[in-house]
């Protein structure tokens, strides 16, 4: 019987980046890791997380020192990019949404082939065992000692886990551990034994496929179109995760460094039934009816694999544990595709868990209070994102809506939790952590009235596709200065008091979306806004020079009067549509104010 510190169940992305990340951050502990695959992976392995955004890139790129192996084997991605108006016609016509040039602050497309081959290296040369060809068939978790009281009980200090795995030829070993953490991917072997699973609420469903060589968005698009060209200064769009968006649904072209192209249907049962996208021929019947000019690109081309998954999006009870337990990856929580914030719930759930094994091996008084708080601030961080998602996918297909929605999600992303994890907060004492968990509550209720606007706003007047092209973040902005920002590191305390200004530019966001909203909805529809929000019934502060603003012929000569938030939203965001006519924000918040009182009385 071999004994570890920690045994990692699973060898994917989540278990392999633990294990660099726990021997370099102790050496001292000692780190198996069990993986029933064996080396060599294949080229653009069919796993889910190819993409990756700035946490999980930071994760990746600074926290493991991956940075000269990113750049040399993967692809730096250029943005999120997205196409939205007539998915029938041509895509010049639609709107496009997406950076202009190459972020400063990088992510990258993820051949997840070649990563874990590579990192399986790494793990091996930073010192930890790893159990290639191993299937764990069995955990037996340590028992708490006798006579404890179930909410402070520790497990005694001798006390491990038994971690039961096999391999080809009937070999069985019994792996000791003191620490033992499921990254064992959708088979969830500690969330199904101690029932922990719980469904969130997020009906959205995928399927995706690769396909050899490269698929050039620009390809798409004939070269008469000179001026949709023209835009793509520096020919790298097709770096971008490139996202074909229509009503309830968006599909995803993902470049990777070994010459695939990855191409994914993500869309909400409520508007596409899983059933009409989930075999290959429905697949491709699908993208004809929905997307066919992406048809017409790829009819001919054999799929080299296809994948789907129904109803994707799970949360948990609980992830980590007094009893020296924890759930990393898709064995803890999976929320959805969109912004590929897979790799960011890796990197939290990582940093977190090993955290809990420093403090708990180190002896921390604080150790069961840490646990307690990283629990909430784990599930926290996924109920909020799953709650930019839910019920969200018709905004996809809605021009007028789907900039805004984009400005607030990157505004409240860039605001708390990139400068949390850039500036590893994790690592403060639960003590100094209860600030940041307040903060962390109030952007989250700040979010939920900001996408219940949102979609309220795009049931009821989702706008129309030009054909333009708005830069996401646009430069310069203020928008823009929260990605670069990222690039300073501060103090906690530092990193808290930008935090709090950041959040109150967060609010001036969401009561101009309040305003856009309102005025795009028009006087026949502000009841129906109201009912679908209860916007009245929010404590928002609408700036009096904003108004004026919006009720002036002469707006030039008032602009440099607006506050820095509205003047930011007003350059980066497409004009409101009824933005010159009709009644003004003024008249139309009190016509909200007036249908809401009598609600508010009663």
């Amino acid at each position: 019987m071999k004994r570890y510190d920690v045994v990692i169940c699973g060898g994917g992305l989540a278990g392999l980046t633990l294990a660099r990340h726990l021997r370099r951050e102790m050496p001292a502990v000692s780190v198996a890791v069990v993986e029933p695959t064996k080396r060599p992976l294949p080229d653009a392995c069919h796993k889910v997380g190819e993409s990756s955004v700035e946490i999980g890139a930071h994760f990746f790129e600074h926290v493991l020192d991956l940075n000269a192996y990113l750049h040399e084997r993967q692809l730096v991605k250029n943005g999120l990019r997205y196409f939205t108006g007539d998915t029938r016609g041509p895509l010049a016509a639609r709107r496009e949404i997406g950076p202009s040039e190459h972020p400063v602050v990088p992510s990258f497309q993820l051949d997840r082939g070649r990563f874990e081959n590579d990192l399986r290296g790494f793990v091996e040369q930073d010192g930890a065992a790893l159990y290639e060809g191993w299937h764990v068939y069995g955990v037996e978790l340590a028992a708490r000692r006798e006579g404890a009281v179930p909410e402070d009980a520790l497990l005694e200090d001798g006390a491990r886990h038994q971690v039961m795995i096999s391999a080809d030829g009937g070999r069985r070993e019994v792996l000791e551990a003191r620490w033992v953490i499921d990254a064992s991917g959708r088979r969830r072997i500690i969330q199904k034994k101690l029932g922990l699973t719980r469904d969130s609420d997020h009906p959205h469903s995928a399927a995706w496929f690769r396909v050899t060589g490269k698929l050039d968005v620009a390809s798409l698009v004939p070269e008469s179109e000179r001026a949709w060209h023209a835009r793509d200064v520096d020919h790298n769009r097709w770096l971008s995760t490139c996202h074909l968006c229509g009503v309830g649904y968006w599909v995803w072209l993902i470049p990777l460094s070994t010459g695939y192209h990855s191409i994914g249907i993500v869309a909400g049962e409520e508007h596409h039934p899983f059933e009409t996208y989930a075999r290959p021929e429905r697949a491709m019947k699908w993208i004809e009816e929905h997307e066919p000019v992406l048809f017409e690109k790829i009819k001919d081309l054999p799929l080299d694999d296809f994948k789907v998954l129904r109803r994707y999006a799970y949360t948990s009870e609980q992830v980590f544990s007094q009893d020296r337990w924890a759930c990393v990856g898709e064995a803890g929580v999976f929320v959805d595709p969109l912004y590929s914030p897979g790799s960011d719930l890796i990197a939290i759930a990582n940093v977190l868990a090993t955290e809990l094994v420093r403090s708990e091996m180190r002896g921390d008084a604080d150790f069961a209070q840490r646990v307690t708080d990283s629990n909430e601030f784990m599930l926290g961080f996924t109920e909020v994102t799953t709650t930019t998602f839910r019920r969200h996918s018709h905004i996809n297909g809605s021009p007028g809506v789907l900039p805004a929605k984009l400005y607030w999600d990157n505004f409240h992303y860039w605001s708390f939790i990139c400068q949390y994890f850039f500036n590893r907060v994790y690592r403060v004492s639960p003590a100094d952590h209860r600030k940041f968990r307040e903060l962390h509550r109030e952007f989250a209720a700040l979010n939920v009235k900001a996408q219940e606007m949102l979609k309220a706003w795009a049931h009821l007047a989702p706008g129309r596709a030009k054909g333009d092209f708005l830069p996401l973040p646009q430069f310069p902005s203020l928008l823009a200065d929260l990605h670069l920002d990222l690039q300073n590191r501060r103090t906690p305390d530092e990193t808290y008091e930008v935090m709090k200004k950041n959040l109150e530019g967060a609010k001036e966001v969401v009561a101009e979306l309040t305003l856009r909203a309102l005025k795009a909805v028009g006087p026949e529809q502000v009841g129906e806004l109201v009912a679908r929000t209860r916007f009245v019934e929010w404590d928002l502060v609408f700036d009096e020079a904003r108004l004026d603003y919006d009720a002036s012929s002469e707006r030039a000569s008032l602009r440099k009067s607006l506050p820095r938030i509205a003047r930011d939203m007003l350059r980066c965001l497409p004009e409101v549509e009824n933005d010159q006519s009709g009644p003004t924000m003024r008249e139309l918040l009190a016509t909200a104010r007036g249908i809401g009182a009598p609600r508010l009385a009663s």
